[in-house]
């Protein structure tokens, strides 16, 4: 039976700063290309390295606002004091095609789980507080201030983990990998996405 018999789904990541999400779908995006990744409009800057289209969509926060006036985004939120979204007409359109991947706070993934759009979502942790400051601390990209409002708002996400599907301990990249990659598998053979079972042997 091919891929075109089921329906696609997103597979949203929810990770505290720091907790691995980042090389956890590049990882994924790197060994699947039926997966595609989920380019957010952003009004922060773009960090060194941050290609605009590719890693994220950079626009200003008057553009932001005029297209969350508009209703263009399936989930928006406010994270450290800039604005993030998603598009609803790009991911709506992907999903014609492929699964998508994302990564999302805990705001923009309970928007999403509030829609109609079929998804599946994983929260991932590091293997301990000390690992998780190890490696947010070693990006070099965030002051200790920014660190520890990052700290704080992580704190207060965990407390809502049970809401979320699945749980990932990040202590071994390839593990974590692979064990999101067993869940999508098992998540794809779901009875209720298959299109048209009933007629598979020509019934």
């Amino acid at each position: 039976m091919s891929s075109e018999n089921k329906r696609n789904f997103l597979i949203i990541l929810i990770s505290p700063s720091g907790g691995g999400k980042t090389a956890i779908f590049n990882k994924i995006l790197a060994e699947d290309n039926e997966i595609k990744y989920s380019v957010s409009f952003t009004t922060r800057k773009a960090r060194i390295n941050e290609i605009n289209g590719t890693d994220y969509n950079f626009i200003s926060e008057e553009k932001f606002i005029e297209m969350r006036n508009s209703s263009e985004f399936l989930e928006s939120a406010k994270v450290h004091g800039f604005w993030y979204g998603t598009s609803k007409s790009y991911i709506n359109s992907v999903l014609k095609k492929n699964h998508i991947i994302m990564d999302i706070d805990v705001q923009g993934a309970k928007q999403i789980m509030n829609s109609d759009v079929d998804h599946i979502t994983v929260f991932i942790l590091p293997p301990s507080r000390e690992v998780w400051l190890q490696r947010l601390k070693g990006r070099g990209t965030d002051s200790d201030e920014v660190i520890q409002v990052r700290l704080e708002t992580a704190e207060k996400e965990i407390q809502e983990i049970r809401d979320f599907q699945y749980l990932i301990i990040n202590d071994d990249l390839d593990k974590a990998v692979n064990d999101i990659k067993t869940i999508i598998k098992a998540e794809e053979n779901k009875i209720e996405r298959f299109i048209n079972i009933e007629n598979y042997y020509g019934g």
